[in-house]
């Protein structure tokens, strides 16, 4: 299992034991982003727990705030692949090594070997 799926899962179910505190969910912004695009990837649709992997992603992005994340993805930031500047809407981040890959670089795997999501 990649380190990000156990800190989500770890999170997860502080989550749900603590019934829902917000306190629980991941602390930044950048940090509950990356857990919803994860949570909402198509990667997920096997999970057995699919519903509640959603709905902590889904926490996860309402506790941004919607201006909050709009202004997160308007931020401009560089490609590891190819070096071109996108914004980060437009990126592909790595949930492992938060590399990011604009669409000509993008992939499915980092060479870390994490999830390409966004």
């Amino acid at each position: 299992m990649a380190k990000f799926q156990e800190r989500f899962n770890a999170k997860m179910k502080e989550w749900y034991e603590s019934e829902y505190s917000s306190i629980k969910l991941f602390t930044t912004e950048y940090q509950r982003m990356l857990a919803y695009l994860w949570a909402c990837s198509e990667a997920r649709k096997s999970e057995e727990n699919i519903l509640e992997i959603k709905e902590f992603g889904s926490a996860n992005r309402k506790a941004i705030g919607d201006s909050n994340y709009d202004q997160l993805l308007r931020n401009r930031d560089y490609c590891c692949g190819c070096g071109e500047t996108y914004r980060l809407e437009n990126l592909g981040i790595c949930v492992e090594c938060d590399n990011l890959f604009c669409y000509r670089c993008n992939r499915k795997r980092c060479g870390c070997n994490g999830e390409v999501v966004g």
